[in-house]
């Protein structure tokens, strides 16, 4: 690749699946989708953050590799919680209330009566 030159966007091989809001599913499916997405994020970013961000733009750049960003982004998602995990969030929680609830009425069971 020519030095100094900037690549427009990329697709990437596989889209990145992440969680926003309750329930819903962004894909980010390009160099482009990963950079906006990472500006658009709240003032808190952290160094996960800064490190995808300079990910996408050496990629861009054509310094490293689409999937070296990919990973550096997949890493922040993690780190920040938005990592798609295909498990509908509502349903989680409802299991885990389900789960306290019968360990608290078993805990109840088990006591001996006074």
């Amino acid at each position: 690749m020519q030095e100094g030159y900037i690549r427009s966007d990329i697709q990437l091989r596989a889209p990145i699946a992440i969680a926003v809001g309750a329930g819903f599913k962004r894909e980010i499916a390009s160099l482009t989708g990963m950079q906006n997405f990472l500006k658009e994020w709240p003032a808190s970013r952290g160094e996960s953050h800064a490190r995808a961000l300079r990910a996408c733009e050496a990629a861009r750049a054509g310094e490293i590799d689409l999937d070296k960003a990919r990973q550096a982004f997949l890493i922040f998602a993690r780190k920040a919680g938005i990592e798609w995990t295909g498990a509908d969030p509502v349903a989680v929680l409802r299991e885990a209330k389900i789960r306290r609830n019968r360990a608290r009425e078993s805990r109840a069971l088990q006591r001996p009566a006074h």
